[in-house]
């Protein structure tokens, strides 16, 4: 055999071999880049912004992992309203995306009017099935409807999440739903109430929900449902028929119609009718607000229920707790009807039990005909009524100048051993009744409304009123944003300066309540230490969180924040100096030999207002070809390379943190030049022949050819 061709088909085929390394050379100079920094993660509290993507298997969107948000806890109310428990509200941090959609940890989160109508093409669908009951909803964004078809929910039971946002500008004229491809007509069959949800069967809660500037119109008559009374319209809830909350909404909108009904027509700026046969399904309103107007007009014989908060009342118990409405009636009664049962708090009260406690508000109507019927608080046909602490004034006449003041209550007695704290602004006139049932010197008369107001701003800024009511907002121009028992979920937050080994120090920062989006004070004056530049707030102790500068969702009740500080640049340029160096620039790959990079920041005390005993933070970037690669982090500044994939340019970025102040820290980056490494693929006169043999796919033979024998070479490094 000829030797030197066999050594030339040698190196043919140990080069192929070796071809599959390669080698990572120089590339372009590395720029500054900035430091990520882990974001926060605990109960209370995170420091990024809400993230929303959409789940492929329902269309909604779902929050990021570990987002908290905060909604107002029915579980709380009885306790806050002691005085045994701090809040009222309760933040849920979503615990993780792949848990059970609908659930508390993963709530279904609607952000705009598409997410709206998915929604409730999911529920009549049964992709969210039995119409949410026992799933979790949260509004996530401001939804306006300007210009936007508005499709009601027909059916909901699922707890609905405000998180303090509003529904904007919804119409609503036609009455239809979307069933997911088309809208469809709501049967006035089986749903009955007209409304954002028309209907609940086992029950809903409704919290931190606004629905701002609504308009209801042309509600089609429905069936009879009891008593000759039908077509339920409110603001949020038409028919109510299960076990629903109402907690922290507030709407401001109008329910009209041109139509003449041949019923007797109900409205109400929450809730239009509670009404089943259900036991234990009751009807709870907390810290609602209502600015509410209706129009309407109906056939001979029928009359008007409307209600501020609720309109018509007719199982189990209603209570009504720290709420407020103004309610405005312009009303057309047919023939010989002559009533209009109307109230600030519930248009018509026939449960078995209602508790009223802490009510405001006013009710202004205009009818045709006299009004028998008429009442400032409730029209009602039972005894068995608790009230406590309420203030309304109501008026009603023929004409705007023809007015007056109506009865508080009317017809039935109420116990006077139920009652306490009464106000009302009353009349002498008999085209209105001025008995309210009640024994003399319960009912604290007023003679105009302003002098009933300051009754009710000097009650309610006691405790324990205080923390629920602000007083400055009652008697004023309502809107959602100044209702006075509006709850936008607000932190006490005080402010502190962190030092070493858990110590705190004052900033001069007076605590005080903040709303999510608000910005956040800074500290001044004598405050400021030296070589300090103020940076913004954070709750993580660790440092590892970015700095805010206005408060995020999801934080409440008592809150500590702590300053974050870095350094002016005067300080970094005279007392920082930074450093890269590499023991050998390139190596050729193999399982002993590397490459150590050396990074240094060093650090010169200045005579005063310096770090006390800086630590040094190194991070580590690779730039390729491919792009960026983080290296990792240490506090020792070296950095070992081996690998062929480690070729390439290298520079670092640092943070240097003080010892005694740990919030007190400074991001930079090297500003010299940077190293560029080089690791080789294995060369050929450093490898050993580990085997050399003819294939076993050649067979070989005596004179065969030298082109026609296949060898295999195996090569090691």
């Amino acid at each position: 055999m000829n030797s030197k061709t066999i050594r030339a088909k040698y190196l043919k085929f140990a080069i192929l071999i070796i071809s599959v390394s390669f080698i990572l050379g120089a590339i372009s100079a590395c720029l500054p880049f900035n430091i990520s920094i882990p974001t926060l993660d605990n109960d209370t509290i995170d420091n990024t912004a809400m993230t929303i993507t959409t789940n492929a298997t329902d269309g909604l969107g779902e929050f990021n992992d570990g987002y908290s948000y905060v909604y107002t806890d029915k579980t709380k109310i009885d306790g806050y309203r002691a005085g045994t428990v701090d809040y009222d509200i309760t933040t849920h941090k979503v615990a993780k995306t792949s848990t059970n959609r609908g659930t508390q940890d993963n709530p279904y989160v609607i952000a705009s009017v598409d997410d709206w109508n998915k929604l409730g093409a999911n529920l009549e669908n049964n992709v969210i099935a039995s119409y949410g009951s026992g799933k979790y909803f949260v509004l996530a964004n401001d939804i306006d409807f300007t210009n936007k078809t508005f499709y009601p929910i027909r059916f909901f039971d699922g707890t609905f999440y405000g998180m303090g946002y509003k529904i904007l500008n919804a119409t609503c004229s036609n009455w239809l739903y979307w069933n997911g491809s088309a809208a469809a007509s709501i049967s006035t069959t089986t749903t009955d109430g007209f409304g954002m949800f028309c209907k609940t069967t086992v029950g809903a809660t409704i919290a931190d929900l606004i629905l701002e500037n609504f308009n209801w119109s042309q509600m089609p008559s429905s069936k009879v449902l009891i008593a000759s009374h039908g077509t339920y319209s409110a603001g949020i809830i038409g028919l109510s028929t299960g076990s629903d909350y109402l907690l922290n909404c507030h709407v401001s909108g109008n329910i009209t119609s041109t139509l003449t009904y041949a019923h007797h027509m109900e409205g109400g700026g929450m809730v239009s009718l509670h009404y089943t046969n259900v036991a234990g399904r009751d009807i709870t309103f907390y810290r609602c607000s209502s600015d509410t107007y209706f129009k309407s007009q109906t056939a001979s014989s029928y009359n008007l229920v409307y209600g501020g908060i609720l309109g018509d009342y007719r199982s189990n118990t209603c209570y009504i707790y720290d709420c407020v409405a103004n309610v405005e009636i312009a009303g057309t009664l047919g023939g010989s009807a002559n009533f209009i049962h109307m109230g600030i708090a519930v248009g018509l009260t026939r449960g078995a039990l209602g508790v009223y406690e802490n009510v405001v508000g006013t009710i202004d109507c205009i009818v045709n005909t006299v009004v028998t019927g008429g009442a400032g608080l409730t029209n009602l046909s039972i005894s068995n009524l608790k009230l406590k602490n309420i203030y309304c004034d109501g008026k009603a006449g023929k004409t705007l100048t023809s007015k007056l003041s109506t009865k508080l209550l009317a017809p039935a007695a109420v116990a006077t051993a139920n009652v306490s704290n009464v106000n009302a602004v009353k009349s002498t006139s008999s085209y209105y009744a001025t008995s309210d049932s009640l024994a003399a010197g319960v009912v604290k008369e007023h003679t105009t409304s302003s002098a009933m107001i300051f009754t009710a701003k000097t009650f309610f800024s006691a405790t324990p009123y205080s923390n629920i009511w602000d007083v400055d907002k009652i008697g004023g121009d309502y809107t959602p944003d100044e209702s006075p028992v509006r709850n936008f979920l607000t932190a006490n937050v005080t402010f502190r300066n962190l030092l070493s080994g858990g110590g705190e120090e004052g900033l001069g920062i007076a605590t005080a309540e903040y709303r999510a989006g608000d910005a956040l004070p800074s500290p001044s004056g004598s405050y400021l230490k030296p070589n300090h530049t103020f940076r913004g707030w954070t709750m993580d102790k660790t440092g590892k969180s970015d700095p805010i500068n206005e408060l995020p969702t999801g934080v409440f009740g008592d809150v500590t924040l702590y300053a974050v500080w870095g350094l002016p640049d005067s300080y970094v340029n005279s007392n920082i100096k930074t450093s890269l160096s590499a023991d050998k620039n390139i190596i050729e790959y193999d399982s002993v030999a590397s490459i150590t990079l050396t990074a240094k920041v060093e650090h010169t005390a200045p005579s005063s207002g310096a770090m006390t005993n800086p630590s040094v933070m190194y991070y580590w970037k690779q730039t390729t070809a491919e792009g960026t690669v983080d290296k990792g982090n240490n506090t020792t500044g070296e950095l070992n390379l081996k690998l062929v994939k480690d070729s390439g340019e290298y520079t670092y970025a640092y943070r240097i943190k003080d010892g005694l102040e740990p919030l007190w820290y400074y991001d930079g980056d090297y500003s010299g030049n940077a190293e560029t490494l080089t690791i080789e693929k294995g060369k050929l006169e450093h490898m050993t022949i580990k085997d050399f043999k003819i294939s076993s796919s050649t067979v070989p033979y005596f004179g065969k050819k030298l082109e026609d024998i296949t060898f295999t070479v195996s090569m090691f490094n």
